[in-house]
């Protein structure tokens, strides 16, 4: 979202410098931006673009994933809407100023294990090295991920809490990262016939092949079996599941026994006691493992929700106030401070922060 709100770097700024020299038809379009710009609210302005151009351009433009600035035709429209947003926003000054507070950055929350006997384990929010010492596990917390040895069959749970994301290395191999709010029911030890889990949030997994043994993970609405393969399991939505197949094969069943096998770049999304599949963009589904969370015009209120799990802060927007309006872009869990930035220009309303929650009015 911060794209949308007015920066570019040197670089791009010096290559917007050199198309208004060298192509006529850009110089154009800009001219007609700059009149535009200037004429215009910049809260306005910036809901008057088309945003998905700009949120395929902000992808583009993603520091690991840089590509050519040879400003080909095609790319022009997403070109001037990232840089006639820029120049708006240096052209106008709100009349009410950008959300200014220093320093806001999203907590750093720890992740706890509940074991079957009730007893309750808690990792350290940082990088730190933890080992826990208990009757039949041993445990061991580094640089953001568990291992454990054990031989305990019985279920255990970790819990990863608003604001978080966490890895973990199971018994037989499979390696799982879990987004913020999510739950990750599993044994310390599989038994001899299936690996079975249950997700409730978000995962990603890497599942260690074993032809003998399937790996089954459980949601709400279906149950997902494979052998080896990679994949992101979502169920924030309530009564709407949705599993993207990244590499190997999987097939799904729906609690009515429908069935579907999925190919490496479907989606399935499991609804009640449907099953449908589509292609998925990969850049957006998984990004949350690097920090990074993408929404296509969503309302304020579900950009509050939203916010409030990647961030872990409580995000409210007043009632009513924002019913109309509507936003693209994307959020940066390391970059807390330019969200809230473009929090103001894009709705035209205030922040207060206190650290902890954040109010939109």
């Amino acid at each position: 979202m911060h794209k949308l709100s007015g920066e570019l770097s040197p670089e791009e700024e010096a290559g917007i410098e050199r198309k208004l020299e060298e192509d006529p038809a850009f110089r154009e379009a800009w001219e007609a931006l700059t009149a535009d710009a200037r004429s215009q609210r910049t809260a306005v302005y910036v809901k008057a673009v088309v945003p998905d151009e700009g949120l395929a351009e902000m992808r583009q433009r993603r520091p690991e994933k840089r590509i050519s600035r040879s400003w080909v035709p095609y790319a022009a429209a997403a070109v001037l809407l990232g840089a006639g947003i820029w120049l708006a926003a240096r052209l106008y000054t709100p009349q009410q100023p950008a959300f200014t507070a220093k320093n806001a950055v999203a907590p750093i929350p720890g992740v706890s294990l509940t074991l079957a006997n009730g007893k309750t384990v808690h990792f350290h929010p940082d990088s730190s090295t933890q080992t826990v010492a208990l009757d039949q596990a041993t445990l061991r917390s580094d640089n953001g991920q568990l291992n454990y040895e054990s031989r305990d069959t019985t279920v255990t749970v970790l819990n990863v809490p608003a604001g978080g994301n966490y890895r973990l290395m199971l018994s037989d191999g499979t390696e799982v990262w879990l987004n913020a709010s999510s739950r990750l029911h599993f044994p310390f030890n599989f038994g001899s016939n299936t690996r079975e889990v249950t997700v409730e949030g978000e995962a990603y997994f890497k599942v260690a092949k074993e032809a003998n043994r399937p790996f089954i993970v459980h949601t709400r609405q279906a149950d997902v079996q494979v052998l080896g393969t990679s994949f992101n399991v979502n169920t924030y939505t309530p009564g709407n599941d949705k599993t993207a197949l990244v590499e190997g094969s999987v097939q799904l069943q729906a609690r009515n026994g429908q069935k579907l096998k999925l190919e490496p770049g479907q989606q399935a999304e499991a609804s009640g006691s449907a099953l449908h599949a589509a292609p998925f963009e990969a850049e957006e589904v998984l990004s949350w493992m690097k920090g990074i969370a993408y929404y296509h015009r969503a309302s304020i209120p579900e950009l509050m929700e939203e916010a409030s799990r990647f961030y872990g802060l409580s995000f409210t927007a007043a009632p009513g106030k924002f019913n109309d309006v509507q936003v693209t872009g994307l959020m940066d869990r390391a970059r807390l401070q330019e969200f809230l930035n473009d929090l103001t220009i894009t709705t035209g309303g205030t922040i207060d922060y206190d650290g902890q929650t954040v109010k939109v009015h």
